[in-house]
C-alpha cells in the first residue's frame, strides 16, 4: 500500500505521520498520479499549524510531479502514462501517489525536468502572477523583493531582472547574500541586522521602490510601507511570519497614496486557460536561462526535518521530497 503523510491535529512538525492506505478510488473528473517527486512550500507549514484550518485529519502539500496511472476525464488533453505536474490544490501532496482533479494537472514538455516541476512550479506560477498580473514589471522599474532566497523569491528576482528592473532583495542571513546576487539581486539587504527601509532610500536616493513583493508578513510588512515610493504598491503574499497588523485605509494616503493587495494563487488560477498560461510563461523562463536552484532534497520519512529546516529558515531556493 502506498505511504502518506497525515495530521491529526495542528502543531509543530512532530504532528506528522506517515501511514500506509489503500489506493484512492478515482472519480469522475480525476486523475491517480504515482509520485516522481513533490514539493515543499510554507504553505504547507501554515496548514500544518492550522493558521489556514483544513478540515482534519488531513494531508499535506499542494504541489507534485508524477505519472498519469488512471484517468476519468471527458478530455482528451492527458492520458495514463504521461508526465504531469500541479499545485495550488487542495493538500494531500505528501504520498508516494494521490488522486488529482485532472483539470488542474499540467502536462509537462520533455525538456522540464520532474523534480524541477515539483519543487517549483508552486513558485514558478506565483512568480508569474506576481511580475505580470498583479504589478506587470517594467524595465524602469525598482523592485523590492523580501525572502530573496526563497523559492518564490529566488524566481522572482531572476524573472524581474531578465525585464531590466533594478532588483533590491532582502535576505536574513549573511549567508544567503551570495545566492541573492547570484539570483537576480542587484543590491540585498540583510534584514536581521539592517533597517530595510533606509537603506532601501539611501540605495534608491530617497526615491522608494515602485512595488514590494512581501512573502514574510508581519515582520516585514511595516519596513515594505515605509520603502515605496510615491504611488508604489505593495504586494503581500504571504504570512511566513505571521498576518500584519491592519491598516487603516487613511494611512495609504500618508505614504504617499500608494496601493495594498493580497493576491492568492486560487484566484489568479481559477481558469485552466489561466493556469497553462502561467505555468508556460514560468517553462519558457526556463528554457531562456532562469535558474531553478534545488537547495534541499528529502525523502518521505525526512518530512519532519523538511519542514524544521524550512520554519528555522536554513533552507535555500526550492526544497522537494524525492520518491
Amino acid at each position: 500500500m502506498p505511504k502518506v503523510v497525515r495530521i491529526e491535529n495542528f502543531g509543530d512538525a512532530e504532528v506528522m505521520q506517515i501511514r500506509e492506505e489503500e489506493n484512492a478510488h478515482v472519480k469522475a473528473g480525476e486523475a491517480r498520479i504515482d509520485h516522481i517527486a513533490v514539493g515543499l512550500n510554507y504553505l504547507d507549514i501554515m496548514h500544518r499549524q492550522g493558521h489556514y484550518p483544513l478540515p482534519l485529519p488531513t494531508g499535506l502539500g499542494v504541489a507534485g510531479c508524477g505519472v498519469i496511472r488512471e484517468i476519468r476525464s471527458e478530455s482528451t488533453e492527458l492520458a495514463v502514462g504521461d508526465v504531469v505536474a500541479y499545485a495550488g490544490i487542495p493538500p494531500g501532496s505528501y504520498a508516494e501517489q494521490r488522486t488529482v482533479p485532472a483539470d488542474r494537472l499540467v502536462k509537462l514538455p520533455p525538456d522540464i525536468e520532474p523534480t524541477v516541476a515539483a519543487a517549483a512550479l508552486q513558485h514558478g506560477i506565483t512568480a508569474a502572477f506576481l511580475i505580470g498580473g498583479v504589478f506587470p514589471v517594467k524595465p524602469e522599474h525598482v523592485v523590492l523583493v523580501h525572502a530573496a532566497a526563497g523559492g518564490v523569491g529566488t524566481i522572482l528576482c531572476q524573472w524581474a531582472k531578465s525585464i531590466g528592473a533594478t532588483v533590491i532583495g532582502t535576505v536574513g542571513s549573511h549567508e544567503k547574500v551570495s545566492h541573492a546576487f547570484a539570483h537576480g539581486c542587484d543590491r540585498v539587504i540583510v534584514s536581521t541586522v539592517e533597517n530595510v527601509a533606509e537603506r532601501v532610500r539611501t540605495i534608491t536616493a530617497g526615491r522608494g521602490v515602485d512595488v514590494a513583493y512581501d512573502s514574510v508578513g508581519a515582520d516585514t510588512f511595516e519596513s515594505s510601507l515605509n520603502s515605496l515610493a510615491f504611488r508604489g504598491m505593495l504586494v503581500s503574499f504571504g504570512s511566513a511570519s505571521g498576518d500584519p497588523s491592519p491598516v487603516p485605509v487613511g494611512d495609504l494616503a500618508e505614504f504617499g497614496s500608494v496601493y495594498l493587495t493580497r493576491p492568492r494563487f486560487v484566484h489568479y488560477t481559477r481558469t485552466r486557460p489561466d493556469l497553462l498560461r502561467y505555468a508556460t510563461d514560468f517553462f519558457e523562463r526556463i528554457r531562456n536561462g532562469l535558474k531553478v536552484p534545488i537547495g534541499q532534497s528529502y525523502n518521505l520519512n525526512e518530512v519532519v526535518r523538511a519542514h524544521q529546516d524550512i520554519e528555522s529558515r536554513k533552507t535555500r531556493g526550492s526544497s522537494v521530497i524525492a520518491f
